[in-house]
């Protein structure tokens, strides 16, 4: 059964982690905490205990123990220490990368603010995190109705679709597919995106600087495409951002649809008082 404290609990007393009881104090607290607890299913009061772990003692990005490790630690089977990182996982608290391991995810005071003129690549490099752009692909086709409204071309103007996975940190974020007109970046490399960014491509090559940009957010849920790059599960939240580029001649250069971790990225709005006159 869950013993919801390690088994090296005396070492954690040790460590001045219960100051303030002695040492009968301590187990009487524990008792009382285990009595209370125990009520609640198992997987439930290890969510508790690896959240406070998490929230206490650990780093975003830090790896956390083994699922075997885990459940010897805490003396529960690994289908509850499974059920207990799936439900922190759909909490945004941890991330699971495929054959590596269980992470403690970012913290929202850290998540990238997407109020603003936003550049991914300029924001993470302010965080002091490591941006990094794979491009999955990018190609020619022909201009949809759709893309023909949200880039002002006519229907059948060759366009560039770009699908690319946005990191920080190794960490992916966040996925983007952009759509431009074709004939205005003649020869647009994938290389050089990944080596550089996009905007910085299109204003060093092209001459096109992006002056202004509007964007529209909507929580929603991970599909299984982007759930799977991302490497989070189906169905976890998600926030969609859809993004309009204006270059300096007052044209569309860029429309994107992203996807992002609702772990990663948090929306602040800032209000400032009005001023009022009275007649």
């Amino acid at each position: 059964m869950l013993p919801l404290v390690p088994t090296n609990l005396l070492k954690a007393f040790d460590n001045g982690i219960a100051s303030g009881y002695n040492l009968t104090g301590w187990y009487q607290y524990l008792e009382v905490v285990s009595v209370t607890l125990s009520e609640q299913p198992l997987h439930e009061q290890l969510v508790q205990a690896l959240q406070k772990q998490i929230r206490t003692r650990m780093s975003p990005h830090e790896r956390l123990p083994g699922e075997r490790e885990i459940a010897d630690q805490y003396r529960v089977s690994r289908n509850t220490v499974r059920s207990a990182l799936s439900k922190l996982e759909m909490m945004g608290l941890v991330y699971r990368r495929r054959g590596r391991g269980t992470f403690v995810a970012n913290d929202t005071s850290e998540s990238t603010d997407l109020a603003g003129m936003y550049s991914f690549t300029e924001e993470m490099t302010a965080l002091g995190r490591h941006p990094r752009s794979e491009i999955v692909y990018l190609h020619e086709q022909p201009a949809t109705e759709y893309l023909s409204e949200h880039l002002g071309v006519d229907v059948g103007t060759p366009t560039y679709k770009m699908k690319r996975v946005r990191l920080a940190d190794g960490v992916p974020l966040m996925v983007e597919r952009t759509f431009m007109p074709a004939d205005r970046f003649p020869r647009l490399s994938a290389a050089e995106i990944e080596r550089t960014s996009l905007y910085a491509t299109l204003r060093d090559r092209y001459g096109s600087p992006v002056i202004n940009a509007s964007e529209s957010f909507y929580a929603s849920l991970m599909p299984d495409k982007d759930a799977e790059l991302l490497g989070v599960p189906l169905g976890s939240p998600s926030l969609n951002i859809k993004r309009t580029s204006i270059s300096l001649n007052r044209e569309v250069i860029e429309y994107t649809l992203s996807v992002g971790r609702a772990d990663q990225f948090v929306y602040t709005v800032r209000h400032h008082p009005v001023r009022t006159q009275n007649n």
